[in-house]
């Protein structure tokens, strides 16, 4: 069965967006060390950016396993695969986060939209609340801007709102969607400052949290 269009369709990135991934790698970076020391900790991050990489994309369970080959020593990537998975990811959420959520659904259909591998993200969404926020409507995709033609036909819409702290991302997105789509760059991560290449974004907010303070109209959705 075909998905009903709806009106309006906001699709929210997770890290550094609703997440606050400065502040989960730090948590993430304490947890490897009291698992595996500091000197362990240091190589399974050099492992996640040679995973990174290879595949172009962040990959947290084939980085654990590379982890724990490389270090010939299967108990030490036991230990850091528990500190991944074990991690309080709703304590890593940006202020507002679910409040922004929740305006969003008094707009239209919020959904989340996030990068990576399904196996990690689909947990740090779940584990962080993010997942019954959004009502379990969620997509995982490698690269989001690669994959513009199965949101559209997952959530048909007549417009659409992304909202991303990667401008790269939102220029690509405008490029694809055109007018239907506004771009909302929240600049509260690493990337925010990057240079995006194409058009720039719609909409510009210090943090998730003034998100809150957009209306429809704010959004093209007037």
């Amino acid at each position: 069965m075909a998905a009903s269009q709806a009106e309006l369709v906001l699709l929210f990135d997770v890290d550094h967006t609703l997440i606050d991934g400065v502040a989960l790698r730090a948590r993430l970076d304490t947890a490897l060390a009291a698992a595996a020391g500091l000197e362990g900790a240091r190589r399974f991050w050099q492992t996640y950016e040679a995973v990174r990489g290879d595949l172009g994309y962040v990959d947290l369970p084939e980085t654990i396993e590379r982890f724990g080959r490389e270090a010939g020593d299967a108990a030490l990537g036991e230990r850091a695969a528990a500190a991944v998975w074990g991690l309080d990811y709703a304590g890593c959420l940006f202020p507002g986060a679910h409040a922004s959520v929740e305006h969003a659904r008094g707009l239209g259909l919020p959904v989340i939209v996030s990068d990576g591998d399904e196996r990690f993200q689909r947990h740090k969404i779940r584990e962080s609340g993010l997942e019954a926020a959004f009502t379990g409507e969620v997509q995982i995709c490698r690269q989001k801007e690669r994959e513009i033609e199965a949101i559209r036909a997952r959530w048909p819409a007549d417009r659409y709102v992304l909202i991303d702290d990667k401008p790269g991302i939102l220029a690509a997105v405008k490029s694809a969607f055109g007018e239907l789509v506004t771009t909302v760059l929240v600049e509260q991560g690493p990337y925010a400052l990057e240079a995006a290449g194409g058009a720039p974004p719609d909409v510009c907010l210090p943090s998730i949290a003034a998100f809150g303070e957009l209306d429809a109209a704010a959004l093209g959705a007037g």
